[in-house]
């Protein structure tokens, strides 16, 4: 009796564990999005002109990336995601200790993550590099949804298999696609270069430049004093990060028209994804409107979280099934 009294409350310390982890890693990327999106200019008033230039022919060359700037939320971060690598760690201590009722697998992809994330911002700080950005901003997003999959797995571990090939596939390939333009899109701080739905500023050599824009290892073009000069690769990776959300959003569709028709169970939480994305889709349109606001492009991002979290959920209940 004893025994199972000092399981239960490790088992219940390990869910505190991860829901504390979990609020920390939400913490984080909200503060290196607000950070990043705050110091290459947006939210700075007249906006795109203080934003970045609009033509070579202004007086100031580009964007501008300072790093004086949001010193406070700098250094909130590093204390945060110190706590959070500490709060990891220990996750998977327990889990490792207590491997035959947990397994060991998630928590040690969790340390990887932070391993990884603390590796590329010590040793990479500059932003010159679009791929150095990328790997931050996907790594906090899935060390995000890591923490969450632990989470509902420590709350339902009897489950069996069900099976849904096609909802799966669709959903996921929506999320993956849509979470990697979008981190490319920022990474390259292509915010400016389409200051309208359906225009760019810069779309003299689009063919030119198709492939260099999508080359990882591209680097931002700086001028002498390190400011960001907008060209046409800026255009096409900004532009196709919207038709990629506009094709999803029709794949989104057809998933949640499938499963009406044959997997009715299952209806709710691909509803719920659908709004996610939909809710998604319908405030980058609204950043567009308004000249891109700070915390509607923060909101954005986090936006991004809440569809992964969404997804991961359906993936589960589409892999496995409650037992009766």
């Amino acid at each position: 009796m004893q025994s199972m009294n000092n399981n239960q409350f490790s088992m219940k310390c390990f869910f505190l564990l991860n829901c504390s982890a979990l609020i920390m890693s939400l913490l984080i990327v909200f503060l290196s999005t607000h950070i990043r999106l705050g110091e290459a200019g947006l939210g700075c008033d007249p906006w795109p002109e203080c934003y970045a230039q609009l033509s070579f022919a202004d007086g100031v060359k580009g964007l501008e990336i300072p790093e004086s700037e949001f010193k406070m939320f700098r250094s909130l971060h590093r204390y945060i995601a110190s706590l959070l690598g500490i709060n990891i760690l220990i996750i998977m201590v327990m889990a490792i200790w207590y491997r035959k009722q947990i397994s060991p697998l998630l928590p040690v992809l969790m340390v990887l993550v932070v391993l990884f994330l603390s590796i590329l911002g010590i040793s990479t700080p500059t932003r010159s590099l679009p791929l150095v950005t990328l790997g931050n901003i996907l790594g906090g997003i899935v060390l995000s949804g890591l923490v969450w999959r632990q989470i509902l797995r420590t709350r339902n571990p009897n489950r069996t298999k069900s099976s849904a090939p096609l909802v799966l596939f669709l959903v996921s390939a929506t999320l993956t696609v849509q979470l990697i333009s979008g981190a490319w899109a920022s990474a390259n701080y292509t915010g400016s270069a389409c200051p309208h739905l359906l225009q760019c500023s810069y779309a003299d050599d689009i063919s030119g430049n198709l492939i260099e824009s999508f080359n990882v290892l591209r680097k931002l073009n700086l001028d002498n004093n390190h400011r960001l000069i907008l060209d046409e690769t800026s255009s096409i990776i900004q532009f196709s990060h919207r038709i990629i959300a506009i094709i999803l959003l029709m794949l989104i569709i057809i998933a949640l028209y499938k499963v009406k028709q044959n997997h009715r169970d299952l209806f709710k939480p691909v509803l719920l994804v659908s709004c996610f994305f939909f809710a998604e889709f319908m405030l980058g349109i609204i950043n567009v409107l308004t000249d891109m606001p700070l915390w509607t492009n923060t909101l954005h991002n986090l936006l991004a979280v809440a569809l992964l979290f969404a997804t991961i959920n359906l993936t589960m209940l589409i892999r496995f099934k409650r037992k009766h």
